[in-house]
């Protein structure tokens, strides 16, 4: 995670948690879904945090330029983003191992410089909820031209389902999954990974370590030069999870 990274989700408390069990959507967006989200996209408010967000990549690059003169537009349509299902993780019978998270729009500022946007559900109606630098967000659904693509946001992984197997689509996911998997091996991997760690498990009933929330995609990490500044609807500063591979041990931010 780099300085920038840290410094946001810091002060903000917390990255974007969409929520589990009714957080993920269950069904498809609609197209009613789509025009309300594009409609809080070209809101005034969403303008003026992806101005703030351009203006703050700026003056990191030593640049000293008016939040205003930003003039972000949209450069791109509204792309599905599905993320690892937990009823999947636990096992649910015909339970869909991906299911839809938000969608990912491509903006970009007067200056040239281009940032993607999360547009997720919330109960309320839809939200601007994160700006980011990263493209992955954008580059994997547009590759599906016709598969499920999804992402396992605990390791940033990106897959394809292709004809019953699941396939990678970047590093993380190739070292998960190798040249790819059937889906009940993938079903069988993420169980053993995460199936004792959902809400409601005697793992997270006991407090140790918060527990994961498979249904919220973290922002990915971002290389030099990026960064992603979570927002959250309402003012509420939610909780993310991450994951320390390297350690096997998880930590929660709380607030």
């Amino acid at each position: 995670m780099n300085v920038f990274r840290g410094l946001v989700t810091l002060l903000a408390g917390s990255a974007l948690v969409l929520g589990f069990g009714g957080t993920a959507s269950a069904s498809e967006p609609s197209n009613s879904d789509v025009t309300a989200a594009e409609q809080v996209l070209a809101s005034a408010d969403t303008t003026a945090k992806l101005s703030s967000f351009f203006g703050q990549l700026d003056r990191r690059s030593g640049v000293a330029r008016a939040d205003a003169a930003q003039a972000p537009r949209v450069t791109g349509e509204p792309l599905r983003v599905y993320s690892l299902d937990p009823a999947f993780v636990a096992g649910t019978p015909d339970a869909k191992p991906a299911a839809f998270a938000y969608f990912a729009v491509r903006t970009q500022a007067s200056t040239g410089r281009q940032a993607t946007v999360w547009l997720t559900p919330e109960p309320a109606g839809w939200a601007a909820t994160n700006f980011t630098t990263g493209t992955e967000e954008l580059t994997y659904p547009a590759q599906a031209h016709g598969d499920l693509v999804f992402t396992e946001p605990q390791v940033n992984a990106w897959y394809r389902i292709r004809e019953g197997r699941v396939l990678p689509l970047n590093d993380p996911a190739r070292s998960r999954v190798g040249d790819g998997v059937t889906l009940p091996a993938y079903q069988q991997l993420v169980h053993r990974l995460y199936g004792d760690k959902l809400p409601g498990s005697a793992y997270r009933a006991q407090g140790k370590l918060g527990g994961y929330d498979l249904a919220t995609p973290a922002p990915a990490p971002s290389g030099p030069g990026t960064g992603s500044w979570p927002f959250v609807a309402g003012g509420a500063l939610l909780a993310l999870g991450l994951i320390g591979w390297a350690t096997g041990k998880a930590t929660r931010a709380r607030r």
